[in-house]
């Protein structure tokens, strides 16, 4: 009998305990996906590549410990290949009569099959039964979408300085509707380097068609910095209105072009205008500068002025650093205005061009300056006056030529007429 007892209060105490076990689970009030409350019924519309996002609403009328929530959803066939389609919260405790959010998040492949799934929410603990609850998913295509299924690089594993890389893309079309002239580009942004192509038509719906795309070429250039550069593979459809970009790494290999100073020197063309200028105190004048660059990379270059300060003030433009890219040239002025207090005569100044740490070419330039431009103009005014003078005299000797010769002409006619009168009598 005792022994009966004994059994009993064993019994009791398990179901007891169990009970403790499973009333111990904080209540989930409710479900919200994608920012919308899920309700007894629904079934929510999703798509390809969308990201889930679930927040869950929870509660508790005694004090929880080491409480820990999921989503998850199965049935896709390459769970075990890539990132599973789950999500947790780090667990966490909730005390009695405490309201508390968890958010998760899960992304749905481009690859999943469009079908029905079931979203599983599941809260636990370390021990005991669990709470899970199903919320149905429709998953379905979206109306244009093209992805990148691969791109492959020739040369695969890098690629040698001022050589050819050569690029294919995969496409593949998961979307609803066909597309016509899909423009590939790819592009090297940190080269400068682009290339594309168009595909006429992919198809879409159930097909999921994939096509591989012409090569692409673009030509390394030579004696950059040999390392993994960022290559951009985008796609763009849909009348232009949608893109799909992915990022990859190619390797360039090969040494940077090293140029001494001497090197430097023989491949930058510089070419001067006049060396030597009068200019009037007050007055400017500008000497024209071409620097060609004939190198084999691009360069930056620096014009300096020394020796003007005492006579004149400089100025050059449109600026005095230039960058050019290789066989590139361009002009820039060194403007010279004497000043007002300047010594009349002639004066030395050198001009300089830099690159780097490298002095190029100095160049030496003169500038005779003469008095002040006023002095010019009066000189000007009394040449014009003279001028003036001797314009009125000759008009007026032309004058006078024309009228003898009309007067002439004028007894002439007289003298043939009174003669014709004669004969005639």
């Amino acid at each position: 009998m005792k022994n009966a007892i004994n059994v009993l209060l064993a019994i009791f105490l398990v179901s007891f305990l169990s009970v403790g076990i499973v009333s111990a689970l904080p209540t989930v009030e409710s479900i919200k996906l994608n920012g919308d409350e899920f309700e007894a019924g629904d079934q929510l519309e999703v798509v390809r590549g969308e990201e889930l996002d679930i927040r869950v609403k929870m509660s508790s009328d005694v004090d929880e410990e080491n409480v820990e929530v999921t989503a998850e959803v199965l049935g896709y066939e390459y769970s075990d290949r890539e990132s599973d389609l789950y999500d947790r919260a780090h667990v966490f405790d909730l005390d009695a009569g405490d309201t508390t959010y968890k958010d998760l998040s899960i992304k749905l492949p481009y690859k999943m099959d469009k079908d029905y799934y079931d979203l599983r929410v599941t809260v636990g603990t370390r021990k005991g039964e669990a709470f899970e609850a199903l919320y149905p998913l429709h998953l379905k295509g979206i109306r244009h979408k093209l992805i990148i299924k691969d791109v492959i690089f020739y040369p695969e594993y890098g690629v040698e300085a001022g050589r050819a890389l050569l690029t294919t893309v995969r496409i593949q079309n998961i979307g609803e509707k066909d597309q016509e002239s899909v423009r590939v580009r790819v592009s090297i942004p940190e080269l400068g380097l682009s290339a594309s192509e168009y595909v006429d038509e992919i198809e879409g719906k159930d097909k999921d068609e994939s096509v591989t795309s012409e090569e692409l070429y673009m030509r390394i250039p030579e004696c950059i910095e040999p390392k993994k550069y960022t290559v951009e593979v985008s796609l763009e459809y849909d009348e232009g209105y949608e893109t799909t970009t992915e990022e990859y790494s190619i390797l360039v290999t090969g040494d940077v072009c090293a140029e001494d100073e001497e090197d430097v020197q023989k491949k930058t063309i510089i070419t001067v205008g006049p060396e030597s200028q009068s200019v009037e105190k007050g007055a400017t004048v500008t000497y024209p500068l071409i620097i060609e660059n004939s190198g084999s990379t691009a360069r930056t270059y620096v014009v300096s002025v020394d020796g003007a300060d005492t006579w004149a003030n400089v100025e050059v433009t449109p600026s005095n650093l230039v960058v050019l890219n290789k066989g590139e040239s361009k002009q820039v002025f060194v403007s010279v205005t004497a000043k007002e207090d300047a010594t009349v005569g002639e004066h030395m100044f050198v001009v300089s061009v830099s690159s780097g740490d490298n002095t190029l070419k100095q160049i030496s330039l003169k500038g005779d300056v003469k008095e002040e431009a006023e002095t010019g103009m009066i000189s000007l005014k009394r040449g014009l006056e003279i001028g003036v003078i001797i314009l009125v005299v000759l008009l007026v000797i032309l004058g006078l030529i024309i009228g003898f010769s009309k007067l002439r002409e004028s007894e002439d006619e007289d003298v043939e007429d009174h003669e014709k009168g004669e004969t005639y009598y």
